[in-house]
């Protein structure tokens, strides 16, 4: 069974042990709840990130 990495360089969850040349870590995306309390921050959060990299 496979098991998630994190790459810290480039930030995205892969199943690979190696991203960017670097070593990933394990770690596994938060639990999904519809009563999210902190929901609306993650999304303000993203959405500033994407417009900082020109995605959006």
């Amino acid at each position: 069974m496979k098991r998630i990495h994190y790459c810290n360089e480039c930030k995205k969850y892969t199943l690979k042990e190696e991203c960017c040349s670097k070593k990933t870590i394990l770690k596994n995306p938060p639990k999904f709840s519809e009563k999210d309390k902190y929901a609306e921050y993650r999304r303000k959060a993203k959405e500033k990130e994407l417009k900082e990299r020109g995605l959006l």
